[in-house]
């Protein structure tokens, strides 16, 4: 087993948003590598992971939580309703960032703000469908 491939394992899983992988994927490597330069390096890599530079986070918290949410009910969420009435956006738009897709150059990716509006919509949401029945 070598450490570089496993730790690539690793990256994938939380890119993918696996969660269950991610912590079986970890824990095999705290169990198999355990000497004091695989640790310092594994640790290194969890650090890296979460970071698209040394100044710029890849995803907040909140924007993973927001993804696996999204991922685990993407049947069911109404985006072009969010898109359009929340946003006053195109559905394309919504999934440019849903998606990470990379536009004019760059990723699309969510503010915080929008993180927070995305949240408002689908509580909103929830709540009007929980009040007609």
């Amino acid at each position: 087993m070598e450490l570089k491939i496993e730790l690539e394992k690793l990256g994938n899983y939380f890119r993918n948003l696996d969660v269950n992988n991610f912590k079986e994927q970890y824990m095999l490597l705290k169990n198999n590598f355990t000497s004091e330069l695989e640790i310092k390096q594994i640790d290194d890599f969890i650090e890296k992971i979460g970071k698209k530079s040394e100044n710029e986070s890849i995803q907040t918290m909140e924007e993973i939580r927001l993804r696996y949410h999204l991922i685990q009910n993407r049947e069911i969420i109404p985006f072009s309703y969010i898109a359009k009435n929340y946003f006053n956006k195109s559905k394309e738009w919504l999934y440019q960032r849903l998606n990470e897709n990379i536009v004019n150059g760059k990723t699309a990716k969510f503010s915080e703000n929008e993180i927070k509006t995305f949240n408002f919509a689908l509580q909103d949401i929830s709540k009007k469908i929980g009040s007609n029945i």
